[in-house]
């Protein structure tokens, strides 16, 4: 029969497994977001930024019920601005993908750990037979 020490050890370690398994999911969609931010950003946001047409609705729809109507830019400035937004919107991405990660990885060190040292007590207290 197994010890009330091995029992608890061992259901720790179940636990540190599920923390370990949800780390890893959360962490390995986060390395891709940073690797490739455009295929993990919104496909509403992504879709925004394609074509000039796209991105000047998206940005002047609070002036739609405006009366004064508001010059489009040329569409070298178009491109130009959305460009660099679209650079911007990747980074910030890649950016929050970064942060995931790191959290990830915390989570992933705390859970090993603490399934290394649980599982240290459970053979430890099979062998003694506390």
């Amino acid at each position: 029969m197994k010890s009330k020490l091995e029992i608890y050890a061992l259901s720790v370690c179940f636990a540190a497994m599920i923390c370990v398994v949800i780390s890893s999911g959360i962490g390995g969609y986060a390395f891709v977001r940073v690797l490739n931010p455009e295929l993990t950003m919104s496909s509403y946001q992504y879709d925004q930024y394609q074509t000039n047409d796209a991105y000047w609705a998206r940005d002047n729809y609070q002036y739609a019920d405006d009366t004064t109507p508001v010059n489009r830019p040329s569409e070298k400035e178009l491109t130009t601005k959305r460009v660099a937004l679209f650079a911007i919107a990747k980074n910030s991405e890649k950016r929050e993908g970064m942060q995931t990660l790191t959290g990830s990885f915390i989570f992933l060190f705390t859970g090993l750990t603490t399934l290394l040292i649980h599982l240290v007590v459970a053979k430890k207290s099979r062998v003694k037979d506390i």
